[in-house]
């Protein structure tokens, strides 16, 4: 049998002290539950949960419901409960430590999660210290809600570059009905290149770029992704970007957190990182953290070869009217003497161009 704790704050918690009898013995049955698990989210039957309590389904409904309105737990119609205060009494760190001994059974108790709690669920871990990125909680895929800025929603799918991805595609689809699958399959023309839509998922056009540390980093359509990511990453990342709804001027500040995720500790799953960066930046709580020095090295690289290719076109120029102010004192310098200087000036340019050979 396993052993559960409550603290002894349970009895004056504010949230709980005005509660009925029948509620906190309820409230304490989720939190003591033989159906519970490690992160305070599971699945009872209710007629057996009823049974423990020596009642009936429709009286521990009616409890439930009452609970659900305190905002201490929330409940489905096929049983499974979420015991909001779960926390309170259970040490998130231990549960959820990414090397915890728990961490596994966690990882599998936050995947089957039910989908319309997965981001609030989320949340609430980030609220008690967890971080959701490292322990690769499973953040869902959503369409956006919202249009990219003044194109109408309903523009079709040859529309101009900034046209939203959910346009109709060729076959009178919307790009995010297609799914990941539809994405990946796309051709290198495919007709969307909305805000959000598959214009990246080509490969024909990848370049590389010099990195500052890690050899060569890809370049995707301006996208720069680490060095080490393969051409199968590649492509799935760029799906779950073309498929989350994040706005593109957020891609690359995601892609940058990576970059500095995987200099720091080693990032398991990079698509299903970017897959919750993705998710973050579409519902506004996306900050970068390792993701900003990345971004700074990279201004100041380029900074420094903007600062190198204006000092290279300066000597250019300088060159060149050096070559003219020559020939205008030629100009004036003796028929006679003018021979033998030119024929002196093209000796050295000769010897130069021989000396750099």
């Amino acid at each position: 049998m396993r052993q559960r704790t409550i603290s002894d704050f349970f009895w004056r918690d504010p949230s709980i002290s005005d509660l009925s009898q029948e509620d906190k013995a309820t409230l304490l049955y989720f939190l003591t539950s033989p159906s519970s698990n490690i992160i305070g989210c599971y699945q009872i039957v209710w007629m057996i949960a009823a049974a423990e309590m020596g009642w009936t389904k429709d009286q521990l409904l009616v409890v439930a419901k009452r609970l659900k309105e305190k905002g201490l737990v929330d409940f489905s119609s096929d049983g499974w409960i979420w015991v909001k205060i779960w926390w309170k009494h259970n040490s998130p760190g231990v549960a959820l430590n990414p090397n915890s001994k728990l961490i596994s059974h966690a990882k599998k108790q936050c995947a089957v999660v039910p989908f319309e709690w997965l981001v609030a669920f989320g949340e609430s871990l980030e609220a008690v210290g967890i971080d959701t990125l490292a322990i690769g909680y499973p953040y869902p895929q959503k369409a956006p809600s919202h249009p990219a800025p003044n194109v109408a929603a309903d523009a079709p799918y040859h529309a101009s570059s900034d046209a939203p991805c959910h346009a109709a595609s060729e076959k009178g689809k919307p790009q995010l009905e297609q799914g990941l699958d539809g994405a990946l399959g796309a051709p290198s023309d495919a007709p969307c290149d909305g805000r959000r839509g598959n214009r990246y998922l080509v490969s024909g056009n990848t370049t590389t770029n010099s990195s500052t540390e890690n050899g060569k980093a890809v370049v995707v359509d301006d996208l720069i992704f680490p060095s080490a990511t393969t051409k199968l990453e590649l492509e799935a990342i760029l799906a779950v970007l073309a498929s989350s709804g994040a706005y593109q001027d957020q891609w690359q500040a995601i892609l940058d957190e990576l970059t500095g995720a995987r200099q720091h500790y080693t990032v398991k799953s990079p698509v299903g990182f970017v897959r919750a960066l993705a998710q973050r930046a579409l519902i506004g709580t996306f900050i970068p953290e390792y993701g900003i020095a990345i971004a700074q090295a990279r201004k100041t690289r380029e900074q420094y070869a903007k600062t190198q290719a204006e000092q290279k076109e300066a000597e250019r120029r300088a060159w060149k009217q050096e070559a003219v102010d020559l020939e205008v004192a030629l100009a004036k310098v003796p028929r006679h003497l003018r021979a033998k200087m030119e024929k002196h000036l093209e000796a050295a340019a000769e010897k130069s161009k021989a000396s750099q050979l």
